[in-house]
């Protein structure tokens, strides 16, 4: 808070103050003489009456010095600012104007979107700003963060602001708006952040601090948020797999919420065509119920081998067009060729794991996800390897040197490896050579037991892609229920490039852990999937325990994972994708937008691979190289973040937590226009001190009234009785008595 001064010169009007003082020793009253009989009555009541006078006189004295003090105060016109002691309202500013641009901004009340309302209130602002103010605009979308070389130009800025895929944070936005206004030289430094105070664009924000903004600069946050929104929206879309099998259905989950009155709108899935067209392949009526977060599945069948991309959508429109629609991408193809290498009798060990990943049923059906072929892992040396995407070792033996050193060159060129320890293994000082360890990432330690069900898989988190299918059903997965009585202990190489666990066991040990090998993966679980439920040795329930569906799961998605490493299908808007190519003939391709444009991207010819960079369209690309015939042709999506579509208003508790104490907000343009002028010109004191000034004169005129009142307007005269029976004229309260009287 700072105190300033409009007409700092007035305040010489203070000296005015000894005008009442030169007035009371002039006008001092001199004594009366009064001849009276008797005198020691009346020398009692002269120094009564002296007392008395003396502090009348001191009260009316300081009344009148006050009222005079306090209109010249007024009359120079003091402002009580929030920042600084600058007194000239019409300097220029630094001023710097950060605007959420994330898709939810797109949000429409009153037929104005959220950022139509922003850009409006800051030509407000604009029309308050001096001339010669060095202005800049900042955006989530990755503007460049610099001031504008003059006014116009920032207004001009302003007018091209967009909707846009955010590049950055909303909090980094703000962060980089601080650091430009101090390199400002001009004092008068401040920052305005327009947002919706949404969920997506502050609950992730750190709280501000005090320390956070610095005194020199004043912060105000603008509301631009709505606050009556009917609106249908796509949360997520889940798919059952993005790499299918010819025949394999596709099932697509959509997850579904609704903001305002319950309602009934269909929800479809399309499929696009060669011709670039979308078709409609299914559509269910939906009940949106407020604030209930639901779900809808389509099944998916009949698609034709390669890329096939599609997306979801909700019939009709609302408040919100940005999550009205999520893009998908799925690989059609032949199954994945497994080779699963199991210890003696290989068909009994790789029961389990097989029938998990190429059930009987499906095979038949020619709906299985992968192609398993069974050997002995004796023979694994004699058998070729080069026809399969992956291999699975099942309770290996310790293998020779030469056999480790062929499977990491085989994992290098982009395969798969899923191992399963177990008993076979024998002795850590024979399982673990420098060969095992370097395909490995890591070797064994020892063998824990823990009797009972007091362990079991315990994923502490579910963010990695291999869980992703686990995300459904979240705590609903009943691990405790198929307990892991023994596993090895494994340690990570100590070096860079070593295992990382992906799941851990109740008693906090790897369960399951990933190496990367070249452009392939290892993934090694620490118990092994091949004892019956009748074997007393048996180590785990993982598979033999009741309806052990998640094994199941975790059986495919780990050979998912190890397999699909090489193509980006499904990203997030902003990130970055690499599809690769596998085609020696093809040294570039033309990568087809979502907005229909055709961009050249070249081929990384030691990778084999197309990087695409610039995803922040939302939708589907298509990938391009040669004719129909003996082309290449494949494409990814890209959807936007939850957070990017989030519009729901935080509460006031939260809300004031993330700004910070002290914090400023607006909403409509009387409090943008009022915070302003409290920011730089600061709020006057002119009518308040006028009005103190007033109370001062007030307190004046009643006190001279009261001291100065005429003799018979006293409500008791005062008599004084002498000796010899004679009365005393009144006396006035004023009149002074003279210690001597002449007789």
């Amino acid at each position: 808070m700072g105190l300033s001064f409009l007409a700092p010169m007035l305040l010489g009007g203070a000296a005015l103050m000894a005008v009442p003082v030169v007035l009371h020793m002039m006008m001092r009253q001199k004594p009366a003489k009064r001849e009276f009989p008797a005198l020691r009555f009346l020398k009692a009541r002269v120094i009564a009456n002296r007392r008395r006078l003396r502090l009348n006189h001191l009260l009316l004295l300081l009344a009148r010095m006050a009222a005079l003090a306090v209109l010249a105060l007024a009359m120079a016109r003091p402002v009580l600012r929030n920042a600084g002691w600058l007194a000239d309202a019409e300097g220029p500013v630094a001023a710097v104007l950060v605007f959420d641009t994330a898709p939810r901004m797109e949000l429409r009340e009153a037929n104005r979107t959220r950022l139509e309302q922003a850009v409006t209130l800051a030509r407000k602002l604009f029309d308050k700003l001096p001339a010669t103010s060095k202005v800049a605009i900042i955006d989530t979308a990755g503007s460049p963060v610099a001031f504008a070389p003059s006014m116009a130009a920032a207004a001009a800025r302003l007018d091209r602001l967009v909707v846009a895929t955010p590049s950055t944070t909303l909090a980094t936005a703000v962060s980089e708006g601080l650091r430009l206004v101090e390199t400002s030289e001009l004092a008068r430094r401040e920052l305005y952040v327009f947002t919706d105070c949404s969920r997506g664009g502050l609950a992730s924000m750190s709280p501000m601090a005090e320390g956070d903004v610095p005194a020199d600069t004043s912060i105000l946050w603008i509301d631009v948020g709505a606050t009556a929104v009917t609106n249908c929206g796509l949360e997520a879309v889940d798919l059952s797999a993005d790499r299918l099998s010819a025949g394999t259905p596709l099932v697509v989950t959509a997850v579904t919420s609704r903001s305002g009155p319950a309602i009934t709108r269909g929800v479809a899935v399309e499929m696009l065509g060669a011709d670039g067209r979308y078709t409609r392949r299914a559509e269910k009526p939906v009940e949106w119920k407020p604030d209930v977060t639901g779900e809808v599945s389509f099944e998916i069948t009949g698609l034709a081998p390669g890329t096939q991309q599609g997306r979801v959508v909700i019939v009709g429109s609302d408040d919100l067009p940005a999550d009205d629609a999520r893009a998908f991408t799925v690989d059609v193809g032949a199954p994945s060729r497994v080779l699963v290498a199991a210890s003696a009798p290989a068909d009994r060990t790789g029961m389990f794991v097989v029938q998990a990943i190429a059930p009987a049923v499906l095979q038949k059906a020619g709906r299985a996800r992968f192609d398993a072929q069974v050997v002995d892992a004796g023979n694994l040396d004699a058998t070729a390897w080069d026809g399969y995407d992956a291999m699975v070792l099942i309770d290996p033996p310790p293998l020779a040197d030469h056999t480790w050193e062929q499977l990491r060159e085989w994992v290098a060129t982009g395969r798969g490896l899923v191992v399963w320890l177990g008993p076979r293994a024998g002795t850590a000082e024979r399982f673990n050579t420098e060969a095992g360890r370097q395909l490995l990432g890591g070797g064994l330690v020892r063998v824990w037991r823990t009797p009972g069900d007091a362990n079991y898989l315990a994923p502490t988190a579910l963010d990695h892609p291999m869980l992703a299918a686990f995300r459904r059903v979240g705590d609903a997965v009943p691990w405790q229920d198929f307990p892991v009585e023994r596993h090895w202990e494994f340690a990570p190489n100590e070096q860079e490039r070593s295992a990382t666990a992906i799941v851990s066991y109740r008693n906090g040990l790897p369960a399951i852990l990933e190496h990367r090998v070249g452009e392939g993966t290892v993934l090694v679980v620490t118990t092994p999937a091949s004892q019956a439920a009748d074997d007393a040795d048996a180590w785990n329930m993982l598979a033999t325990g009741f309806e052990p569906w998640p094994f199941v799961i975790l059986a495919n998605e780990m050979l998912l994972h190890a397999i699909d490493n090489a193509d980006d299908r499904n990203i997030t808007a902003g990130e970055t994708a690499v599809v690769h190519v596998a085609r020696g003939d093809v040294n570039s391709v033309f990568v087809r937008t979502p907005a229909g444009d055709e961009v050249p991207v070249a081929v990384d010819p030691r990778r084999g691979t197309v990087t695409v960079t610039d995803t922040r369209v939302t939708g589907n690309y298509i990938l391009r190289s040669g004719g129909q015939v003996g082309g290449f042709a494949k494409g990814f999506s890209a959807t936007l973040d939850p957070a990017a579509t989030d519009f729901a208003r935080l509460a006031p508790e939260p809300l004031a937590a993330i700004l910070g104490p002290g914090h400023r907000l607006a909403r409509t343009e009387a409090d943008l226009v009022r915070d302003v002028a409290l920011g730089r010109v600061g709020a006057e004191l002119f009518g308040w001190l006028i009005l103190v000034a007033a109370c001062a004169m007030a307190i004046d005129w009643m006190l001279a009234n009261r001291f100065y009142a005429p003799l018979d307007d006293q409500s008791a005269p005062q008599t004084v009785s002498g000796a010899g029976g004679m009365h005393a004229a009144p006396l006035a309260s004023d009149q002074a008595v003279p210690n001597e009287v002449p007789a």
